[in-house]
């Protein structure tokens, strides 16, 4: 190899789809995996680079077939105008409907690597001179229980470097989507594996082979958090394997925990969480493409305004929003997670509601409720079920982005459920003094 070959990777575009939770007032196209696509192309192209690789999931569902299909045949025809060829594998959501869409545009320039699920390798020459092989393989059913490797028979021929390319759930023993082991790809002569299926972007094997998830490039919902946006993939002319990722991403969804013992209003309570919030902007979100940063609010402490926080939240989420730069800033959910700034050890004392709630909280706090208070987190549970085979979430179930109920889950609710009725039951108190 004459000098550096350079990649473009991403995966799990699920073109058709649209992200989540985005303000009616701030929506648009531009927040769409399409325009982050296009986005990408351009991007590709001013590098340069060798190879754009897309790790499944190009297209999010068959009946958005039609969107994503013309989104993707611009972006590849943009590439194959300047030479840039496109390496793609089909992932769990598009098992059917990408090959049929590969067919129709048959494009000489996209290599689509693995259909039937069986290994397929693809060679990038220059010059007449080979560059790197790409082993790929592909769903062709929603589920695969069996670990893609277990066919995996692609040797190592020559001195150039060799991708694997694949989507994949690694380290999920027993799962349904391809659930592939660390230790196995380990056993292979790539130098690196670049994977799809899952949507938070990281490196997962630092070395020998490098292994990667590139994360969806947009993320879809407030589950999606930290920057996204596709991959350089650089294989120096020694062997060494450098990644870097690309925060082309026009929206961010991010997490912030914020302390409000101090507090006795509601006001101060939405003083504190703006604060926090802007010092979190400033400290994280320097990428030049972002427009868009929408804020999940986690509040913590003993505060006398309990009470009204969780009556107030939806307010509150409605009226927070400022700019910060360029980028729009949005509260996209509060959760209150604060306790009321009661004595529960001397409320516990007494007998009545109040000081059933007290008992209650403190048998959660000491990390055991169930011995005395079994019955009660076993109803928790059963009305949790019964939410969550709720028809509503029927398509949230198929793509296990919703888990059953566990003890755990329903011992969070009766917690947040007593703080809220103890919170009222004391503010009436001191109401009637």
């Amino acid at each position: 190899m004459n000098d550096a070959l350079e990649l473009l990777y991403t995966g799990d575009l699920h073109l058709g789809r649209h992200p989540s939770r985005i303000p009616d007032d701030l929506d648009s196209q531009d927040f769409s995996p399409k325009a982050v696509w296009l986005d990408m192309v351009q991007e590709a192209i001013d590098r340069d680079v060798d190879t754009v690789v897309i790790a499944g999931d190009i297209v999010d569902q068959e009946n958005r077939y039609f969107e994503a299909y013309g989104a993707f045949e611009d972006g590849v025809a943009q590439l194959d105008e300047q030479g840039i060829p496109t390496v793609i594998v089909a992932g769990n959501h598009d098992y059917d409907a990408l090959p049929e869409m590969v067919d129709n545009l048959d494009s000489e320039s996209l290599h689509f690597l693995g259909r039937g699920q069986q290994w397929e390798r693809w060679t990038l020459e220059r010059d007449g001179d080979v560059v790197a092989h790409f082993d790929g393989w592909s769903f062709s059913a929603e589920h695969v229980y069996e670990s893609p490797l277990e066919t995996y028979d692609q040797p190592a021929v020559d001195d150039a470097p060799q991708v694997g390319v694949l989507h994949a759930d690694l380290d999920s023993q027993g799962g349904r989507y391809a659930p592939v082991l660390s230790s196995d790809l380990r056993d292979t002569p790539a130098d690196a594996w670049l994977l799809g299926h899952i949507h938070t972007p990281g490196i997962r094997i630092d070395s020998s082979p490098l292994t990667i998830y590139s994360g969806s490039p947009q993320p879809l919902d407030p589950g999606e958090q930290r920057a996204h946006g596709p991959w350089t993939i650089t294989v120096q002319e020694n062997g060494d394997v450098q990644a870097e990722q690309l925060p082309l991403a026009s929206l961010r969804y991010d997490r912030v925990t914020v302390d409000v013992s101090e507090a006795a209003t509601p006001q101060e309570v939405t003083s504190n969480i703006s604060d926090a919030v802007t010092d979190h902007v400033r400290s994280e979100l320097e990428a030049s493409a972002l427009e868009l940063s929408l804020v999940r609010v986690r509040l913590t402490g003993r505060t006398e305004a309990h009470a009204e926080l969780v009556e107030k939240r939806r307010t509150m989420e409605r009226d927070l929003g400022f700019r910060e730069g360029s980028v729009a800033v949005r509260v996209e959910s509060i959760e209150v997670d604060t306790r009321p700034a009661i004595d529960l050890e001397e409320l516990a004392s007494g007998d009545n509601a109040a000081a059933y709630l007290a008992n209650l909280l403190l048998e959660i706090e000491e990390g055991d409720p169930q011995e005395a208070y079994g019955d009660v987190v076993e109803d928790a549970r059963t009305t949790l079920r019964q939410a969550y085979s709720a028809n509503a979430y029927n398509e949230l179930r198929r793509e296990t982005q919703l888990e059953e109920p566990t003890e755990e889950d329903a011992i969070d609710h009766l917690e947040q459920q007593a703080r809220m009725l103890l919170g009222r039951l004391h503010s009436q108190k001191e109401g009637q003094l």
